[in-house]
C-alpha cells in the first residue's frame, strides 16, 4: 500500500522563499507531503492552534533558520520558535538546517536590533542541540534535505499517511471539511491584511518626509564642483520606483531608479553640466531606501520562477505598494505637488 509523510517546514517566510521552495521540490521528489505555515497571519492566535494541529499530523519536523528571528507574539516571543519548541514537546523527529554565512546576508535578511540579535543567537544555539546540518544556499539546502530525510525516515520509521481509498471514514471527512473550511477563511484574511499598510509603520518616516544624500557635482563648464545635499521625500522617490516594481524587477532597475529621483532634484542650471550618471546613491542610503520600502509594506522580495542561473536579486511590489502608487500618481485635477526635489550647496 502507497504511503507518504508529512512533514513540518518550520522557518520565517519572506527572507527564505527561495530555500523554502527548494526544500519543497525536494520534498516532493521524496514523494512527502509538505506542511508549512505561509498562508496564516503570523500574529494570528486562533492560527496557532491550527499550527499546533499540523504539527501533531505531521511524520517528521524541519527547521531552517538563516539571518532572521521573525514575528513575535504579544511576549516577544518568535513563532518559528514556538513551532520548533512545540515539536520538540510531542517528541517529533526533528532535523534543524543552519545558515552557516549569516554574517554575508544583506541587512535585509538580518536582524537589525539588539533584541532581535539576542533571540536569534539564543535560538540558534537552542537549535544545534538537536540533529543539525549547515548550509550555504538554496541548491545547497535543497540537497541536504533530501539526504537528511532519508536517514531520518531510516532511523525513525513513521506511520505516514495512506490513500484515502484504503482509510476513510465518515469521521474523518468532517474533520477535513473543517479543515478546508478553516484554511479558506485564513486565506480570507490573509488577502485582507495585504490589502492594507501593516499595523506597525506609525513612527515610521514617509510620505512628504525628506531623505537626502550628498552629492558632489560640476557647477559650471569649466568642470568646478561643489557639494550638494539632495534632498526627496519618499512618495517621491517611491513614484519614481514603484512603476519599474511592477511585474518585479532587478536591484540594478531599482537603483536606476533612485539615481533618477535625485537627479530631478538638482537645480536646471547645474544639471546642465551634469549627466544623470553623476548621481551615485552611497550603498548605504540604497540599502536604507529598500529598507524602508519593505518597512512600510510597499515592496517585497520578487517569487517568480527563473533560471538557476539567474543570480539577480528581484523585488516586487506588494498589493498595498500598488494602490499606494496609484494614490500619489494619478493625475487630479487642481493638484499642485510638485514633481521634483530639492538640491541644496553646501560648503
Amino acid at each position: 500500500m502507497e504511503k507518504k509523510h508529512q512533514v513540518f517546514v518550520s522557518s520565517t517566510y519572506r527572507d527564505l522563499i527561495e530555500e523554502r521552495k527548494e526544500v519543497i521540490h525536494a520534498l516532493l521528489e521524496l514523494d512527502c507531503i509538505p506542511a508549512g505555515m505561509e498562508l496564516f497571519p503570523a500574529t494570528d492566535e486562533d492560527a496557532w492552534s491550527l499550527i499546533t494541529e499540523v504539527i501533531d499530523g505531521c511524520d517528521y519536523y524541519i527547521l531552517i533558520v538563516a539571518g532572521k528571528y521573525g514575528s513575535t507574539n504579544s511576549e516577544g516571543f518568535g513563532y518559528t520558535e514556538m513551532e520548533f519548541d512545540y515539536a520538540v514537546s510531542q517528541k517529533k523527529p526533528i532535523i534543524t538546517f543552519l545558515n552557516e554565512n549569516i554574517d554575508d546576508l544583506p541587512s535585509s535578511k538580518v536582524e537589525t536590533s539588539d533584541k532581535g540579535k539576542e533571540s536569534l543567537k539564543k535560538f540558534r544555539d537552542k537549535a544545534k542541540g538537536r540533529h543539525c546540518k549547515f548550509w550555504s544556499s538554496a541548491p545547497d539546502l535543497g540537497g541536504k534535505v533530501s539526504r537528511s530525510l532519508i536517514q531520518l525516515r531510516k532511523k525513525h520509521p513513521s506511520d505516514g499517511w495512506v490513500p484515502g481509498r484504503y482509510a476513510v471514514d465518515q469521521k474523518m471527512i468532517a474533520e477535513m471539511e473543517r479543515m478546508r473550511a478553516r484554511i479558506a477563511e485564513l486565506e480570507i484574511e490573509l488577502l485582507i491584511g495585504n490589502s492594507g499598510p501593516p499595523s506597525d509603520i506609525e513612527d515610521l518616516i514617509c510620505g512628504d518626509e525628506v531623505y537626502s544624500i550628498h552629492q558632489e557635482l560640476y557647477m559650471n563648464s569649466e568642470k568646478e564642483k561643489k557639494k550638494y545635499v539632495l534632498n526627496v521625500t519618499w512618495d517621491k522617490l517611491f513614484s519614481y520606483c514603484g512603476p519599474v516594481l511592477s511585474g518585479e524587477c532587478t536591484d540594478s532597475q531599482l537603483q536606476e531608479k533612485m539615481s533618477l529621483a535625485y537627479w530631478h532634484a538638482v537645480a536646471s542650471d547645474i544639471r546642465e553640466f551634469n549627466d544623470h550618471l553623476n548621481i551615485i546613491i552611497p550603498y548605504v542610503c540604497e540599502d536604507q531606501i529598500k529598507v524602508q520600502f519593505q518597512a512600510l509594506g510597499l515592496m517585497e522580495p520578487g517569487t517568480k520562477k527563473r533560471a538557476v542561473s539567474d543570480t539577480n536579486t528581484y523585488w516586487n511590489l506588494t498589493s498595498y505598494g500598488e494602490r499606494y502608487l496609484i494614490k500619489i500618481k494619478a493625475l487630479r485635477r487642481n493638484s499642485n505637488k510638485s514633481l521634483v526635489g530639492t538640491a541644496t550647496a553646501t560648503q
